[in-house]
């Protein structure tokens, strides 16, 4: 009888190890919701940071968070940008931080723009909002113009 019991358990511990495993596979395969993973289009607020007025236009972007803390991304304000985002401590919040070259019209450099955001995914977690600023930097490395932003994500799906 403990032996058809134990065969029962081990079969059953097999099964329970091959289904989790295929659900893994499966949430990798298509991305996790409920995290901040993936790629994501984006339209950008920029805003008087005393006030929180919008100013000027607004403008889309594309970012891509990948499982190693690193991000990627474009928009019509910048080049590429590259930088690394973090899970905050509450649920449902992040925060990435990346830098992008700037070029004059001419195509010289200039030097390069900080962005640093404050990120609330949605419950169903195809959604996000984010609210930061950016500094730009001179060739040099000195500050020049900073400025607020906020931004809504969708999620890009297949």
């Amino acid at each position: 009888m403990k032996r058809v019991i134990g065969k029962i358990s081990s079969s059953v511990a097999v099964v329970v190890l091959v289904t989790s495993l295929q659900v893994l596979a499966f949430g990798q395969e298509k991305g996790d919701i409920r995290s901040i993973e993936g790629v994501w289009q984006t339209v950008v607020t920029p805003r008087i940071c005393a006030t929180g007025a919008p100013v000027g236009p607004t403008f889309p972007g594309i970012l891509s968070f990948d499982g190693g803390g690193t991000i990627t991304g474009t928009s019509t304000a910048v080049t590429s940008t590259y930088g690394l985002w973090v899970r905050a401590a509450a649920p449902h919040k992040y925060s990435f931080s990346a830098i992008s070259l700037k070029y004059d019209a001419a195509g010289n450099s200039v030097g390069s723009r900080r962005i640093d955001q404050e990120v609330t995914l949605d419950f169903g977690g195809n959604g996000f909002t984010s609210t930061g600023g950016f500094q730009d930097f001179d060739l040099a490395g000195n500050p020049t113009i900073s400025g607020c932003s906020t931004s809504v994500g969708t999620r890009f799906r297949l």
